[in-house]
């Protein structure tokens, strides 16, 4: 026979009073202030024993049957504390011997209405660490070409004198040409990136060959619930959201697909999709037919187009010869991190997260050693500042080849001889959804504690 749902506040006495529970106890005489256990789930001495106050309240609060798994269980748990006013007064789920959170009892009983308001509870330290979030987009200004047409009488100087100002040819030796800005310094790991071990140069980490799709991963929504406002639509909205961002990372690997779009001198050549989640490698080579994978690095090879009918014999020599030394470019995915790796070439290459990027200091691509350019978390966390009001974060990853980017003098892209977007699909079908819905309408707290235990579990 069902039951009602109990009430959290009464419930929760019961359990700390009866000791059932391990770890679950007061910590003061005045029984104000509670421990409950906090153990990550991967940690080697992780048992059920762990779990059992989340599991009974799932229990208690769904007739008795308990949905989904341990973590959910937890998040629910915790969002169930906020929404009643509980007060976390000490972190310590990172102790390697007693990992535990003490919360203090609220004062007086609270509604649901307070449930947006525990998501801004600065007690909690999980919602204030510092991720590094990506650089945003800016407006685009308007510049000079630099570049004159091939009819000119001296379109063999102007070849050459153009090339001098292109990046590519041999780098002096012992450097890599150019050293990147201090926030990308600081993402760089010569050894292991995001708790994943990521290839050298010549060295690749263990990927499945060709693989395309069959994992299940997001598809965009035809309607991404336009307009949303309020009532059921929300609460559909988060529902599909938590679904779908689920879908896209697990504890191991963040999935995704690619599309490649190619701009020669801001007029579009090429676009593609492609399906494995292992990662791209942009070449040039005319003889390719279809997604061909390299069988060392189980990369899929996607050769930019030949330049060769472009009606500006400038443009299409410089182009030329930008490709002709180009090595290889990766762009693929090691746990929860997207890292580029240049391979070799006289070809240099540089990235942004915008088209509109206006910071002058161009992102140069290593050569050395694979470069992490975009962090699961880090988008997680931007979700979380759109929620609070701020803008979405990105999904693309724009590269120029041969020239740098974001240029230095503020040229746009569409004066780029290469530009190369690429397209993270799993990033792109949640950025839409968040926009298309509004970020009201992702203001749960169901949603900000999942969004939260993403960031801890990375």
């Amino acid at each position: 026979m069902s039951h009602s749902k109990p009430l959290l506040i009464p419930w929760l006495r019961i359990q700390i009073d009866s000791k059932r529970y391990p770890g679950v106890q007061w910590t003061n005489l005045e029984q104000t202030e509670f421990s409950i256990p906090w153990k990550h789930a991967l940690r080697q001495d992780s048992s059920d024993m762990d779990i059992l106050i989340f599991k009974a309240w799932a229990e208690g609060s769904s007739n008795g049957r308990v949905h989904g798994d341990p973590s959910v269980w937890k998040r629910n748990f915790r969002s169930a504390l906020r929404a009643k006013g509980f007060k976390l007064v000490s972190d310590n789920k990172n102790d390697p011997a007693n990992p535990h959170k003490v919360f203090r009892w609220p004062d007086e009983p609270t509604s649901g209405a307070n449930s947006s308001a525990g998501s801004q509870d600065q007690d909690d330290p999980d919602l204030f660490e510092d991720y590094g979030f990506p650089i945003q987009e800016s407006q685009v200004v308007p510049c000079f070409d630099v570049y004159l047409q091939a009819d000119s009488p001296a379109s063999q100087d102007i070849l050459q004198e153009c090339l001098k100002e292109l990046n590519i040819g041999p780098e002096p030796e012992g450097t890599a040409g150019f050293e990147p800005p201090p926030e990308q310094q600081q993402l760089q790991n010569p050894v292991v990136i995001g708790g994943h071990a990521l290839p050298g140069q010549q060295q690749y980490p263990v990927m499945s060959e060709g693989a395309v799709g069959e994992a299940g991963l997001p598809e965009q929504p035809a309607h991404p619930m336009e307009g949303a406002v309020g009532g059921a639509c929300d609460g559909q909205l988060v529902e599909q959201f938590l679904h779908t961002i689920t879908k896209t990372s697990d504890r191991d690997n963040f999935k995704t697909q690619f599309r490649i779009t190619v701009y020669y001198r801001g007029v579009k050549v090429s676009e593609q999709l492609v399906q494995n989640e292992d990662g791209i490698r942009l070449v040039y080579r005319p003889d390719l037919i279809g997604p061909v994978v390299d069988h060392e690095s189980g990369l899929t090879l996607v050769s930019l187009p030949s330049p060769g009918a472009m009606l500006d014999q400038t443009q299409a020599n410089l182009t030329q010869r930008i490709l002709d030394k180009l090595d290889g470019l990766d762009v693929g995915v090691s746990g929860h991190v997207v890292y580029g790796l240049r391979r070799g070439g006289e070809t240099k290459a540089f990235w942004s997260f915008s088209k509109f990027d206006r910071n002058k200091q161009p992102q140069e691509i290593s050569k050395l050693q694979p470069q992490p350019l975009y962090q699961f978390k880090d988008f997680v966390r931007g979700i979380l500042d759109f929620i609070d009001g701020r803008d979405c974060p990105p999904c693309s990853l724009f590269f120029c080849l041969g020239e740098k980017w974001p240029d230095p003098d503020n040229r746009p892209w569409e004066k780029k001889l290469i530009m190369v977007v690429v397209v993270l699909t799993s990033m792109e079908v949640l950025k839409d959804m968040a926009v298309g819905g509004g970020a009201s309408s992702l203001q749960s707290v169901e949603l900000q504690m999942s969004l939260e235990e993403m960031m801890e579990m990375y």
